[in-house]
């Protein structure tokens, strides 16, 4: 079912009070609005804000639309009804675009449906329903680097060396302890480590078989790599019977 996109206008006008000049833009990659120069909400950045009306909050399309910002400079004014809102408000509070951080300084991820890639074309995939990303103990290149580990029901299911193994060209096939492609044939080939495991129609038909594609996790800085600091400058603004702004300052 397709989920109504909150209508900006009120907000827009409600910053054009506050001083700002807001501009309508087009294009599938652009936000529908710009506002610039006014008294911003809660007074979280004085750059300009980019407009985003959100649909559905989830850590994929809030990490695109704060990431598209920021690369423009400007900081990021989502617009969403109560529900939408609270989730967003969610994955952006402490600790921002996270599932859990811990004293130490490891970290949750949260899951995007992004494949990934291995470096023999084949795509990892797992049997576990919900699978968790999370750092464990050091494991990279350097001190800093804190292994990458895959869990589900108390087992880990792969360790890498740290998020940078996710980054091209990828990791090894026997990384995981399952791998799929499309082959010539049309059909999904489902391998384990050493043999293949299975044939199938699609990635439908996978599933039903317990095969599932494996999602990548959201690492923060592998998506914010322009102005990250002004990433965190977001604000979310609550459409019900008026408007209610929401930004980190006053969680």
């Amino acid at each position: 079912m397709m989920l109504p996109t909150p209508d900006i206008d009120l907000v827009l006008a409600d910053l054009a009070e506050r001083g700002y000049e807001t501009t309508r833009l087009d294009g599938a990659t652009a936000p529908p609005a710009v506002a610039a120069g006014g008294d911003p909400p809660g007074a979280v950045t004085d750059r300009p804000l980019s407009v985003e009306p959100l649909t559905a909050a989830t850590p994929l399309s809030l990490v695109a639309a704060l990431a598209d910002a920021a690369r423009h400079e400007r900081g990021t004014l989502f617009v969403a009804d109560p529900e939408a809102a609270a989730t967003a408000v969610e994955v952006l509070s402490d600790p921002f675009l996270l599932a859990d951080e811990r004293a130490d300084g490891s970290r949750t991820f949260h899951s995007i449906p992004d494949r990934i890639h291995l470096t023999d074309g084949t795509l990892a995939a797992v049997t576990a329903r919900d699978p968790t990303w999370r750092e464990g103990a050091p494991g990279g290149v350097t001190d800093d680097e804190r292994a990458l580990l895959l869990e589900a029901d108390g087992e880990t299911l792969a360790a890498l060396e740290s998020v940078e193994a996710l980054t091209c060209p990828g990791p090894d096939p026997e990384a995981f302890p399952f791998r799929y492609e499309r082959g010539e044939d049309k059909r999904f080939h489902v391998y384990g480590r050493d043999r293949e495991v299975g044939t199938f129609t699609g990635v439908a038909a996978m599933e039903t078989h317990g095969f599932r594609p494996l999602d990548m996790p959201l690492v923060p800085e592998h998506h914010l790599r322009e102005n990250a600091n002004l990433a965190r400058r977001w604000t979310v603004a609550v459409v019900d019977d008026g408007i209610e702004y929401v930004t980190p300052s006053s969680r």
